[in-house]
């Protein structure tokens, strides 16, 4: 594919053969890829513009979590970060979604709520690949939670996935309701685990597939109030304005209150959710036998 850093291609349902056109040259598509992108794109209620970002790719590579898309809401841009035909067909499914009036709550002040319209979306985008035909993955490609192998036990803490779920706090509700949104990832719940991070989690599951349940491609005022009922209906069950910080941060605070002076300049607080992340997937022969059971 070009080489080139960042790429613009013009998506356009008007000029199906100009958009295929620019599609093949730069991605490696199959005749059938390229077809399949093209029957999307003709669902677009109006042309707009997708870049391809090589340089953010390699950053967003080193998150098995992080999406490979977005979108530039000033501009109603489609933004890639990476460049195979399973990305670029989900990013042009949720760009009709995002031309079509679904909202994505970027830019809400609280990070879970737009976690949770993620999650939320990718119901609608199974109901319309199947009713274009396509294949629609129904296995999970990740898992998270298990204790990490000792043979790679990094200093600190040997069990950080344990230690985060341990305590219902602003960080765990957060990060249960992004695990929530990934379809894609199950999830093992340690013995410790404290109820109510558990609770978000299944609570947050049910209901992103209730939100987009039987919702397609036209019906957006309704999934945009499902959606609104299902954020409002987590606030009241779990109040996350008023969690508190993780434990971790208030020991610091009082640390840093006590004895500053003893502190080393460049010390940081250790992250129980920043050290999971590290040994995530760290050892895919294990956890694809798991996913098989």
């Amino acid at each position: 594919m070009n080489s080139s850093p960042y790429t613009r291609i013009t998506l356009d349902p008007n000029d199906l053969p100009g958009t295929t056109q620019q599609l093949v040259t730069i991605f490696d598509l199959s005749i059938d890829e390229s077809a399949t992108i093209s029957r999307i794109v003709e669902l677009y209620p109006r042309r707009t513009q997708m870049y391809l970002d090589a340089a953010q790719a390699e950053l967003h590579r080193d998150n098995p979590l992080a999406d490979k898309f977005t979108f530039d809401v000033e501009t109603d841009d489609l933004v890639l970060f990476a460049s195979d035909a399973a990305t670029l067909i989900d990013a042009t499914i949720e760009m009709a979604m995002y031309l079509s009036g679904f909202t994505t709550k970027i830019g809400n002040d609280d990070l879970w709520v737009i976690e949770f319209t993620i999650g939320a979306w990718k119901p609608v985008k199974r109901n319309i690949k199947q009713q274009l035909g396509i294949t629609v993955a129904d296995h999970p490609t990740g898992l998270v939670g298990l204790r990490p192998d000792p043979r790679e036990a990094t200093e600190g803490d040997p069990y950080p996935f344990r230690t985060l779920v341990s305590y219902f706090d602003q960080l765990s509700f957060q990060q249960m309701i992004m695990l929530a949104a990934r379809e894609d990832v199950k999830v093992y719940f340690p013995a410790g685990t404290h109820p109510k991070v558990r609770a978000v989690y299944m609570h947050a599951r049910r209901a992103i597939e209730e939100v987009g349940q039987f919702i397609t491609l036209q019906d957006h005022q309704i999934f945009n109030l499902k959606l609104n009922n299902a954020i409002h209906r987590i606030e009241q069950l779990f109040d996350p304005g008023n969690l508190e910080p993780p434990n971790w941060v208030s020991r610091l605070v009082n640390n840093e209150t006590s004895t500053a002076s003893k502190l080393p300049q460049d010390s940081e607080p250790y992250d129980p959710f920043e050290a999971f992340i590290e040994q995530l997937f760290s050892d895919e022969e294990d956890n694809n036998e798991l996913l098989q059971s």
